[in-house]
Formats: C-alpha cells, sequence, structure tokens
C-alpha cells in the first residue's frame, strides 16, 4: 500500500474525519467534540458553523441509535461487524460533505427509501410543515428517537437534497448509505 498516496488523497480531500468501526457513547461525544474543534478551525460564518455542527451531530447520533438494528447472528454469514460504522466528513470549498454508512435490516429499506424521498420531495418550506407534523404525531421509541432525524438533517441543509443508497449484502441485511451536502456559504 502506498501511503504516501493514501495521506494526499486525505490530505488533498480536505477530510475532517474519517471513522469506520463500532460506535460508543463516550467515542460518539468525543467525535462532536473533535468536530466541534476543527470547524472552529475552518469555519468563520457563525451561522455556517451551526448548521455544520447540528447536521454532524445529528448523522453520528443517528448511527449511534441505530447500529443495533442489525444483529451479530444475522451477520455470521459475512465477514463484517454489524455494529462497524463509517464515517466520512469532508470540507470542499462550497460545502460539507458528511457520509455515513451501516447495516440495516432488509426489511426496512423500503420505509427508510419512502422517509428519505417523501423528504426529498418538498421545498425547505413543506419541511419545516413536514417537521411540525412528524413532532406531533410520532411516538419516541424506547431509544428516545421520533423519526425526526432526516428531517431536521434536510432542514439544516437548506433543503439539500439527501443522497443515498442501499446495497444488499444478504436477503436479510443491506448497507445503507446517506451523503449530506451542506453549502458553506449561507
Amino acid at each position: 500500500m502506498d501511503y504516501l498516496r493514501s495521506y494526499k488523497n486525505i490530505y488533498d480531500q480536505n477530510i475532517i474525519l474519517l471513522y469506520k468501526g463500532e460506535l460508543t457513547f463516550d467515542l460518539v461525544t468525543s467525535m462532536i467534540a473533535t468536530l466541534e474543534e476543527r470547524l472552529e478551525e475552518l469555519e468563520e460564518n457563525r451561522k455556517v458553523k451551526k448548521k455544520f455542527y447540528n447536521v454532524a451531530t445529528e448523522c453520528v447520533q443517528n448511527l449511534y441509535y441505530h447500529l443495533d438494528e442489525v444483529t451479530t447472528d444475522e451477520m455470521k454469514i459475512s465477514s463484517y461487524d454489524s455494529q462497524s460504522a463509517l464515517i466520512l466528513i469532508a470540507a470542499r470549498k462550497r460545502f460539507y460533505s458528511l457520509q455515513t454508512g451501516n447495516y440495516v435490516p432488509t426489511d426496512k429499506v423500503e420505509e427508510i427509501k419512502a422517509r428519505l424521498d417523501e423528504i426529498n420531495s418538498v421545498n425547505p418550506d413543506e419541511l419545516r410543515d413536514l417537521y411540525k407534523k412528524a413532532l406531533n404525531e410520532q411516538e419516541f421509541s424506547e431509544k428516545g428517537t421520533g423519526g425526526l432525524g432526516f428531517i431536521d438533517i434536510a432542514r439544516k441543509t437548506g433543503g439539500q437534497k439527501l443522497r443515498y443508497k442501499f446495497q444488499e449484502v444478504t436477503d436479510k441485511i443491506s448497507y445503507f448509505t446517506l451523503q449530506v451536502r451542506l453549502p458553506r456559504e449561507i
């Protein structure tokens, strides 16, 4: 492996955070604190800082809260760790890019797709209404989440489309990748 080329690629892509592995509460807390510090160095616009921090926090917490939906037993036929997450955050010239990846039960794919497609189909004003509706109608899960995360991310990114992809790993497990872009100028 050419480590110098890997380093240059990471440096040229201006990667703020790259993580692959199991997430714990302490690690999530540490990541968020590190992101906040890096953001102070990179970004002058207070509004962008606040939105980026909120979006990054929501993305990382979303992974943490939903990693246990795929059990280790379901992953036995695969060599991958079901509790493993991927986080890649980069500062581009015009936007911040946040990418996450995690395993999800295949039977939840259509539900997640429908939710994301609904969010992507509305304008920023309609997002606000969708958020209020979800807040009023949703019951919170045992994890304390009410399904508001994706809507909140879309709202904070100014209505940017949430890019996603599902790849089937087995008939019971799929890999979910989410990419969010936050403009650096508001």
